[in-house]
């Protein structure tokens, strides 16, 4: 009995230092639709909060200076507008939304390349929260669509060994 918890617990903590690894993807698929994007700008009604403007802004332009691209891609700016947002109460916190729109304009020549829009929803406990938390999700997407560099958050191994 005390050999079989010895080696569950010898298991056990040989594989949960390895699960804080994370490793890049060597070989992804050329898209047709990547572009190399070299700047952002944020929009918004006057009913949408500042701060949610600001922190997506920052946010974004963090993932585009981060990016690096090997192959020469077509260039473009986005145009990024947050169209509407809502705040729904919930019995514990609240859940924010926002619809957002974003357009890919071709730094050439000036013509809209592409355009798409999504929507994007943050849970947080309490309601000043909730711009920063739906800020940072309307990033992330951006950031997934537009195969954008995120400096997220630290793992364990990142943050012993920088």
């Amino acid at each position: 009995m005390c050999r079989c918890i010895s080696r569950s617990f010898l298991i056990l903590s040989c594989v949960l230092p390895l699960m804080s690894f994370r490793m890049e993807q060597a070989n992804m698929p050329a898209d047709n639709l990547l572009y190399d994007v070299r700047g952002a700008v944020v929009t918004a009604r006057a009913d949408v909060a500042h701060k949610l403007v600001a922190e997506t802004d920052r946010l974004v332009e963090e993932a585009i200076s981060a990016t690096v691209r090997q192959v020469s891609l077509p260039r473009t700016i986005l145009a990024v507008r947050i169209d509407h947002t809502a705040y729904m109460p919930l019995i514990i916190g609240g859940r924010h939304e926002a619809k957002v729109i974003v357009e890919a304009i071709s730094v050439g020549n000036g013509e809209p390349i592409a355009e798409g829009s999504f929507k994007a929803s943050a849970f947080a406990l309490d309601r000043t929260d909730g711009d920063t938390l739906l800020a940072e999700r309307i990033a992330r997407r951006i950031a997934a669509e537009f195969r954008l560099k995120e400096r997220g958050g630290t793992t364990l191994a990142t943050a012993l060994f920088p």
